[in-house]
């Protein structure tokens, strides 16, 4: 046997949790994703025609799509490790786009995915007097 360490590659790492939800009965967390899944989400939706060069959805039906990838990116069984949907499913796609939770957690989708506005960091502080 050999006394050299044996070290772990950092792959497959938790993602950074935000917050934990509760569809019909089941909790799962909501995670940011990497940034290379969040720029896998843009490519995607890029060339399924959803989003147009300033990452605005073209229509309803495609930003309804894009919400729905955002939502597949983020959506992680507890523990943060392992994703619930497949992100290159057309199928979970299709099924997630027709969800009612989908809507209900749409802002905590975005929040995930994106991170706070600066607004929402501002929040209510204000300058504070020299």
């Amino acid at each position: 046997m050999s006394d050299a360490p044996q070290y772990r590659k950092p792959i497959g790492t938790a993602r950074k949790f935000i917050k934990r939800i509760s569809i019909d009965g089941a909790n799962y967390d909501l995670c940011e994703p990497s940034t290379g899944d969040k720029t896998l989400v843009l490519k995607m939706s890029k060339e399924a025609g959803e989003i147009d060069a300033d990452r605005k959805p073209v229509n309803e039906d495609a930003g309804v799509y894009f919400l729905a990838r955002v939502a597949i990116a983020c959506l992680n069984y507890p523990g943060g490790v392992r994703r619930v949907f497949d992100m290159d499913s057309a199928e979970d796609l299709a099924a997630v786009k027709r969800e009612p939770w989908l809507d209900e957690y749409a802002k905590d989708f975005g929040l995930a995915f994106g991170g706070k506005t600066v607004e929402e960091e501002k929040g209510n502080s204000e300058a504070t007097p020299s």
